[in-house]
């Protein structure tokens, strides 16, 4: 078959010719349709993932269909279409009976960093990882599922429990996981503050339901904030970049009783918030680590059902799998442009202008240590 392979680190993807995957007893194989990439194959290209094994065949952001299955797997069936769950969870500590897989103790890595990925025209992957995609959900599409869309509805929904009649601020409101995240903010009844810096895809977001979008680079987004809500603040804001010039001005945003999510990370960015105002105006401020299978199974049907809009800028072939690379480096990409394995052509990019907080993010959603 042929799959972009990273033979080193700091080296560039090559379009190689490999032998095809063999399922284990507990896999199955897919043919790949739809692989997305994010800024973490960035960060694992660039050796900054510990532990990623090389050669790799990198992509977890998955839609296939499954042509084969190991001689264990049952539930499944050779045609169905599935996206992946990324991480390698062991099923039997504590944190996993209990639903929170992405705390697992014996987390053996990430599908796509410790094991063989989607930049390919098949892929194994365990069975247990698997989870349908809705029938009215084409290929493309369901690329945005694993990460886009269900990174920001656990966060927003899940550990922020927003709800309806909330300010929302969405920090990086126009990366990959943000311009979802606007959506799912007002999908959940509340009103969206928008906060990047490029002035075109703040636009963008405006279009998709934020109420108030402020360009970070040009005021104060929490002033912002203050003014629009009459003094308030808001209940949740969720960080997607976690840089210093952002974060202070997050927690300034809270209202009494707020919550702040960091979903963005940067190692490296200290964040103190004054433990007077955490106790007088009893502040929340917690992190959210990607989603468990259930969270991502309900992210594949809000899309199913219409709820969130799949923002895809363009596809690439498979041949063309660094300049895709490329492109989420240089933040190039608005919302996904998925790799296509089994495409000769590919669908013409918009929003090449680079759009994030250059000089307050780094990348989509931050730079992050692993995926979610």
């Amino acid at each position: 078959m042929k799959a972009l392979v990273l033979r080193e680190i700091g080296g560039r993807l090559a379009l190689e010719t490999v032998p095809d995957p063999a399922p284990t007893p507990s896999e199955v194989v897919l043919k790949v349709h739809a692989n997305a990439p994010d800024q973490l194959d960035v960060t694992i290209s660039t050796g900054r993932i510990p532990g990623a094994k090389l050669p790799l065949i990198p992509g977890h952001e998955i839609a296939g269909e499954i042509v084969a299955l190991g001689a264990g797997v049952t539930g499944w069936k050779v045609g169905d279409r599935v996206t992946v769950y990324t991480y390698l969870t062991c099923g039997a500590c504590r944190y996993c009976i209990a639903g929170r897989e992405t705390l697992c103790r014996n987390l053996k890595g990430y599908v796509g960093v410790q094991s063989d990925g989607g930049c390919a025209e098949y892929t194994a992957v365990p069975a247990r990882n698997l989870v349908r995609i809705p029938d009215n959900v084409g290929w493309v599409d369901a690329s945005t599922i694993p990460n886009a869309i269900a990174t920001p509805l656990r966060a927003i929904k899940g550990r922020a429990g927003v709800k309806a009649g909330d300010d929302v601020v969405i920090v990086g409101a126009c990366g990959g996981i943000g311009i979802h995240g606007v959506q799912i903010a007002k999908q959940c009844g509340a009103r969206v503050i928008a906060v990047d810096i490029d002035d075109a895809r703040l636009a963008e977001a405006k279009t998709l339901g934020a109420d108030l979008v402020v360009n970070g680079a040009k005021e104060d987004f929490s002033q912002a904030v203050r003014d629009f809500t009459g003094g308030k603040g808001a209940e949740a804001v969720m960080e997607f970049v976690a840089m210093e010039a952002t974060m202070g001005r997050s927690y300034a945003s809270l209202a009494t009783g707020g919550i702040l999510v960091f979903v963005g990370a940067q190692p490296g960015n200290a964040f103190a918030p004054d433990p007077v105002s955490l106790v007088m105006q009893e502040f929340t401020v917690t992190g959210s680590r990607h989603v468990n299978r259930a969270e991502l199974a309900e992210a594949a049907d809000w899309l199913g059902q219409g709820r969130v809009k799949p923002i895809v800028s363009g596809t690439w072939t498979l041949a063309e799998g660094q300049k895709a690379l490329d492109a989420v480096a240089q933040n190039r990409v608005l919302g996904r442009a998925p790799i296509l394995p089994w495409s000769r052509t590919r669908r013409a990019h918009r929003g090449a202008a680079p759009s994030t907080l250059s000089a307050m993010r780094g990348g989509e959603g931050g730079e992050r240590s692993e995926p979610g």
